[in-house]
């Protein structure tokens, strides 16, 4: 697996420790730590890729009563974003409980999951009409090897919105990826744009859509 770039730096201590991370304990450690923390320290940055990935899955799926799937959900910043929206059917999946503890308590979500998203997910085939996921796809946390099984997860015609960290894009092979997914007919790539991460910002990476093809597309 390619290395990580060296010296990721967020916009203050908190999401440059974040950054840091390169194991699961450390992750787990960190986030029990900061779990009634989070939200506050993200706002406080101007913290917006979860309304931005929101907005890109309502801009590509109509049905506000489809399936959606929160992909390392966290506190559930990004499935708020997405009910704020109209979407009234959303699941999460995090690695960490007491984030997960978080998010239940927005009463949002119809099912919450403590997963682990190097790992096969605990759902059947097809059983998603939408997954969203921002600032899972990062410094310090999962690379591009869960993306074959979120899109197993996602029925024909189903919408995949996330964000991709420029630096870790090409270094940690989210590109070949999602060229290889593309390459095997199991989707296509419906946007793909460079943006910030914080309000007042430089872009700091992708935000992109992909579809899961029908079997006759």
């Amino acid at each position: 697996m390619p290395e990580e770039p060296e010296d990721a730096r967020g916009p203050n201590a908190f999401v440059t420790e974040a950054y840091g991370l390169h194991d699961k304990e450390s992750i787990l450690a960190f986030y029990r730590k900061w779990a009634g923390e989070y939200d506050a320290k993200m706002a406080a940055e101007g913290y917006r890729s979860p309304r931005d990935v929101a907005r890109l899955l309502a801009a590509h799926l109509d049905t506000r009563t489809a399936e959606v799937l929160d992909v390392g959900c966290g506190t559930g910043l990004t499935g708020q974003e997405a009910s704020r929206l109209g979407f009234s059917v959303l699941d999460g999946v995090d690695i960490s409980g007491e984030m997960i503890a978080v998010a239940r308590s927005r009463d949002i979500y119809r099912r919450l999951m403590v997963g682990d998203l190097n790992q096969p997910l605990a759902l059947d085939d097809a059983s998603y009409d939408g997954v969203i996921s921002s600032g899972t796809f990062t410094h310090g946390h999962v690379g591009p090897e869960p993306l074959p099984e979120i899109f197993r997860v996602l029925r024909p015609g189903g919408i995949f919105s996330c964000t991709v960290h420029f630096d870790l894009w090409h270094e940690r092979g989210f590109d070949a990826m999602f060229a290889r997914l593309m390459g095997d007919g199991v989707i296509e790539c419906i946007a793909l744009a460079e943006g910030p991460f914080y309000e007042g910002g430089k872009n700091e990476g992708w935000f992109c859509a992909y579809r899961r093809k029908n079997g006759d597309d």
